[in-house]
């Protein structure tokens, strides 16, 4: 339509005037919204949030509903996976910002010009939704000028009678101090910002711009949302994660929602050159395993690891970089003599806390080590132990071990309340017995990481130790990334398992 008022045509005029009353009958008809943020979601956007909210979800809008004019929250981080509901959930968090009055302008920032541009748009279709329409009608209509003309809602920004604004800011072409009618942005969205070949040095520019332009450009009670997957590992997310060499000093009382991967516990199978899940427990029903699947079989297994698990490359320079590993399918996996379970713990499970690292091995006759199951997240101690106690029973191996340097004999006590726990809840397997608790202190003559690392090496530059297919890459990465990069914990657990398995020493039964 072309924006000289005065040269509309008369039909166009008229239409635009209908529209307004329409809207103008339903502010005065106004039918109130939801007033919670699950049902304000289903009720206004129902296509959009029909595969249900997964805990990451609920962390983000329990976090955006409790947003309120003049007082700054903790800036929120979300490390999720790609096509878990990301972006979509950004964008709809922006219109409920603007819909619930408490920030009247937002900057909606991606990588390039062009991404924020497409972001603003996808905005623009939620407010002329007719959802907002009904509920929020301001919103849906465009600011209008001084002499009644509306305001032209364009790529780069809208306007709203509502008195919101969005503007499109592109790292690429960020401006510096921006302002709309003297305001500054209350609520800023970083987006998928990290590009997947960027240098350090690309880094270090896109976090001065950060930090030296747009969040200093921010309101006094700014409130920041940063979300992506994890794509690099030196990256402005894997800063914010903690999980970089250099972890970031900005935003540094951030609320950090993840990394959480598209599956947990992800187990896969090679046959014919195509990989197959074979176990695994997606963290959202909007990307089951059907999902997590066609996406394999569509980016290929690799993708699939670094865009959906975040499983990034570890940075160069590591002990183990020039280790090529052995691998084997699990029904080529020569039978065990005996086997155990190793649990390397953290004392607790908040988000600064270190991993849970658990390793399970076992040794054949030919007395190789075989590596069965890798696993390394940040969970409760109780939790961690459980897990090891039910793979031990599912692998038919005979004992659990921890490494006790944080928490000394009360891993013991631990041990047992899980087992009781187990048994009186039923969670136990048919007939099953109680592995036997075991423990090791790293300090007790075993010398540093490193020092343990290399006696391991060794025996795996020897040809010793073979990695079964499965949950291997969650070993290989851990071990790829040491010493430089944390978390360190499932390297210990595997030390512990090797030691045992390998017959280097005695260690401590319970």
């Amino acid at each position: 339509m072309n924006q000289n008022w005065k040269s509309w045509p008369p039909h166009n005029k008229q239409q635009y005037f209908q529209r307004l009353q329409e809207r103008n009958a339903n502010l005065e008809a106004r039918i109130e919204a939801p007033t919670t943020w699950r049902a304000w979601l289903e009720t206004l956007f129902p296509s959009h949030v029909a595969g249900g909210f997964a805990q990451r979800h609920t962390e983000l809008w329990e976090w955006v509903w409790a947003i309120e004019q003049g007082a700054r929250p903790h800036p929120f981080v979300g490390i999720w996976p790609r096509e878990g509901g990301k972006s979509t959930s950004a964008e709809l968090a922006a219109v409920a910002i603007g819909a619930r009055d408490i920030r009247p302008y937002i900057w909606y920032v991606r990588e390039t010009q062009d991404q924020a541009d497409g972001s603003v748009t996808n905005i623009m279709d939620l407010l002329e939704s007719a959802s907002i329409e009904k509920y929020h009608p301001q919103m849906a209509e465009r600011e209008l000028g001084k002499y009644g003309r509306p305001r032209a809602w364009r790529r780069q920004q809208i306007r709203t009678a509502s008195g919101l604004t969005i503007d499109a800011i592109g790292l690429d072409t960020a401006r510096r101090g921006a302002r709309v009618k003297e305001n500054r942005p209350g609520f800023i969205i970083f987006d998928d910002i990290d590009g997947k070949h960027d240098s350090l040095a690309k880094t270090r520019k896109k976090i001065e711009t950060i930090t030296t332009s747009l969040l200093p450009a921010g309101s006094q009670d700014v409130a920041v949302l940063a979300i992506q997957n994890l794509i690099i590992p030196q990256g402005v997310f894997a800063r914010l994660a903690g999980v970089a060499d250099d972890r970031a000093d900005f935003l540094a009382d951030r609320i950090v929602s993840g990394p959480y991967p598209a599956i947990d516990d992800l187990e896969i199978e090679q046959r014919e050159g195509r990989f197959y899940i074979t176990a695994g427990t997606p963290t959202w029903d909007g990307q089951d395993l059907k999902v997590c699947q066609g996406n394999i079989d569509s980016w290929g297994y690799t993708s699939f690891l670094q865009e959906a698990q975040h499983e990034v490359d570890a940075p160069p320079g590591g002990i183990w970089d020039h280790v090529e590993f052995q691998r084997i399918d699990w029904a080529d996996a020569p039978d065990i003599v005996r086997g155990a379970v190793w649990v390397d713990p953290a004392v607790t499970s908040t988000d600064q806390s270190d991993a849970m690292g658990i390793q399970a091995d076992g040794i054949a006759e030919d007395d190789k080590v075989y590596r069965f199951f890798s696993w390394e997240q940040v969970t409760t101690p109780e939790d961690a132990i459980k897990r090891a106690i039910l793979k031990c029973l599912e692998l038919g191996f005979t004992s659990v071990g921890v490494e006790t340097d944080q928490g000394g004999d009360t891993w013991q006590v631990v041990y047992e309340r899980v087992w009781e726990k187990l048994a009186e809840g039923n969670g136990l397997p048919e007939g099953a017995s109680k592995p036997q608790f075991q423990s090791a202190k790293a300090g007790a003559g075993h010398g540093s990481k490193v020092e343990r690392n290399q006696r391991m090496l060794a025996d795996y530059e020897r040809g010793n130790v073979i990695h079964v297919r499965g949950t291997h890459r969650a070993l290989e990465r851990a071990l790829k990334r040491f010493p430089l990069t944390k978390p360190f914990d499932l390297v210990d657990a595997a030390y512990w398992g090797w030691y045992e398995m390998s017959g280097a020493g005695a260690l401590h039964f319970g």
